[in-house]
């Protein structure tokens, strides 16, 4: 349901300041939710907090999947530094998951991942791994600038890598395409990444399992921005609250996200969040609406409008099982406009 989401930011700010993310984010009554996002703004300020929301013992509740900081052997190579120079307004900043969608933390069959990302043109540089478990998961060696292999078994939640898609010789005729090639032979699946622009690519693997994408374009110039992700828990139908990491585009934590989504008794579907960096400081509110397995939200900081999110959702009935992911980007960051409405 589309919303206008112009609230003027007097009202942000005539907020009393003990109507912090705190209350709405930390207790999980529904009842407390449920008055939050009548509030403007879901009663969010734009103080400083606690690192990590002072929410330690919540995070490694919701256990989210940690990212590892990838060794890879090609990112250093001639040959790949002169593509990055060359594709540097080409290509994409990418993270793709893969798993059980929401999680299912009492599954007991497992689904190996393990296979190929291969390249239609151009190359990968592999920043990070995400959910990767040393007794399942690892990168395989590189042979080739436009393959990742990879070994992957998940069973209740998801894996996934953070990439840096190049593309030195753009096609105006041509698509550029990510296929994944399972080691078994099983189902192949090819996202074409000029959808990235329009929002994140969503494939349905069977039997409750999924491959998300979601991508910035690369920019000749600065422009702040990178991911979302983490767990969106619904403590009844069309209300509940999220709380997650913040990456930048390389898949590198740079802060915390927390806050509220839910049906108001207009009708509005709005989620409202809260996003520090990882000293607290303030970044910024998020207002927006969801629906449909996705939401979207202006990024407002301090002096007003500063840049948009957009990303999917999973809901599930405990802290751990719903997952959303999304990216965030500042206005001047010149492509990929987010939608108004879900």
């Amino acid at each position: 349901m589309q919303r206008n989401l112009l609230v003027p930011l007097t009202l942000w700010f005539a907020v009393p300041a003990a109507a912090c993310v705190d209350p709405p984010g930390g207790s999980g009554d529904a009842n407390d939710v449920s008055s939050a996002i009548e509030q403007p703004g879901g009663g969010l300020d734009t103080s400083d907090e606690a690192p990590a929301f002072g929410a330690d013992a919540e995070l490694a509740a919701a256990a989210i999947e940690d990212a590892s900081l990838a060794s890879d052997p090609l990112a250093a190579d001639p040959a790949t530094l002169a593509m990055d120079r060359a594709s540097a307004a080409t290509g994409f900043r990418v993270t793709l998951v893969w798993g059980k969608l929401p999680a299912d933390p009492g599954a007991k069959d497992a689904r190996t991942w393990t296979g190929s990302l291969t390249l239609s043109r151009g190359g990968m540089i592999v920043r990070r791994t995400i959910g990767f478990e040393d007794a399942t998961d690892k990168l395989l060696p590189r042979v080739a600038l436009d393959t990742v292999s990879f070994q992957s078994v998940t069973r209740p939640y998801v894996d996934g890598l953070a990439l840096t898609v190049l593309d030195p010789m753009p096609s105006a005729t041509a698509t550029q395409t990510l296929t994944y090639t399972p080691a078994d032979g099983s189902t192949s699946y090819a996202l074409d990444l000029a959808q990235l622009a329009a929002g994140p690519i969503t494939i349905d693997a069977g039997g409750g399992f999924q491959i998300i994408a979601i991508g910035h374009r690369r920019q000749a110039t600065a422009c702040d921005g990178g991911f979302m992700r983490g767990r969106w828990h619904a403590l009844s139908p069309q209300l509940g609250k999220f709380l997650g990491v913040v990456t930048d585009e390389d898949g590198a934590p740079v802060g915390h996200v927390r806050g509220v989504y839910g049906e108001r008794r207009d009708g509005d579907a709005v989620v409202f969040g809260k996003f520090i960096d990882r000293d607290g400081h303030f970044r910024g509110l998020l207002d927006g609406t969801f629906g449909n397995g996705e939401y979207q939200a202006r990024w407002i900081d301090r002096q007003g409008d500063h840049g948009a999110a957009h990303g999917v959702y999973f809901e599930g009935a405990t802290p751990t099982a719903g997952m959303f992911l999304g990216r965030w980007a500042e206005t001047s960051c010149s492509a990929d406009p987010v939608p108004t409405s879900p």
